[in-house]
């Protein structure tokens, strides 16, 4: 399992200090703190992302001052997250919506559970270098989808609300393959959604998350069409079942809700990601 270990062990006396490293920090250590709150210290959390980390930077100090410490682990794709979670070696990760949570749990026999509060409700659009507007697309034109089952019927449901496709309304979580009307005989291809903005060059457009876009040092807000279903894929923490409703795990969840990270998602994410607390208001 491909991974790089970013050791994050705040201690009181060192606010804003962060040690990054290329291997994961003692078991024993990381196990004593987690079970010695009660002397003091404060719990040191096993957290897991995707291509996030700078996301945990931006809230590092309000973590800190809720009474945690965590332990990153970024992870090469997008499964390893929740297969590290479900092996113990990580407590909890922050990088999926709920949508891409649930379709993970019904292929795999798992049962996690996004944590309360959700941290944010991310934009997804249609992208291209060739057209700006749908009506531009033309008779067989290629459209790259993201290669999760998710994000893949995202997509989908973007091009049917455009007029383009017709999908079987029967399937919950469609394919290309339930797709009952492609009035421009479109054609598809697949891809992680993390490399998806490669494809640009060769396709009529793409289907992928803004913050994809600006990951990759596109523009985020720069798009044909895009979707209005954003707070049904709110991003939030994950963990096992049984710590749900876990006072670290919540707590955690709460203290990133905070002016830090709306400031982030305007400035680093080009407000792609809207904050729960502000879209709730």
């Amino acid at each position: 399992m491909k991974k790089r270990i970013l050791s994050v062990l705040l201690a009181a006396a060192m606010v804003g200090t962060m040690l990054v490293g290329c291997g994961s920090s003692s078991s024993s250590k990381s196990s004593d703190d987690a079970k010695t709150e009660s002397s003091g210290e404060k719990k040191v959390i096993k957290l897991g992302v995707r291509d996030n980390a700078d996301q945990v930077n931006a809230v590092m100090d309000a973590i800190e001052e809720a009474g945690y410490k965590v332990d990153v682990t970024v992870f090469d794709d997008s499964n390893q997250p929740n297969v590290a979670l479900g092996e113990g070696s990580i407590d909890i990760n922050w990088y999926q919506h709920e949508p891409f949570l649930k379709a993970y749990n019904d292929a795999n026999g798992t049962d996690f559970v996004m944590v309360e509060p959700k941290t944010a409700a991310p934009l997804f659009a249609m992208y291209s270098e060739k057209i700006k507007s749908v009506d531009e697309l033309k008779d067989g034109d290629t459209i790259a989808l993201c290669s999760d089952a998710s994000n893949k019927s995202r997509g989908l449901h973007l091009l049917e609300s455009q007029g383009l496709i017709t999908l079987d309304d029967s399937v919950e979580t469609p394919t290309q393959y339930d797709i009952k009307e492609n009035k421009l005989n479109l054609k598809f291809i697949e891809a992680d959604m993390q490399v998806l903005p490669q494809s640009l060059p060769d396709v009529a457009a793409i289907l992928c998350a803004a913050a994809h876009m600006v990951n990759a040092g596109l523009d985020g807000t720069d798009y044909v069409c895009a979707s209005d279903d954003a707070e049904t894929y709110a991003v939030g923490f994950v963990v096992r079942k049984e710590d749900k409703d876990a006072e670290w795990a919540t707590g955690l969840a709460k203290a990133v809700q905070c002016d830090a990270l709306a400031d982030y998602y305007k400035t680093e994410k080009q407000g792609t990601m809207v904050p729960m607390w502000e879209l709730n208001k």
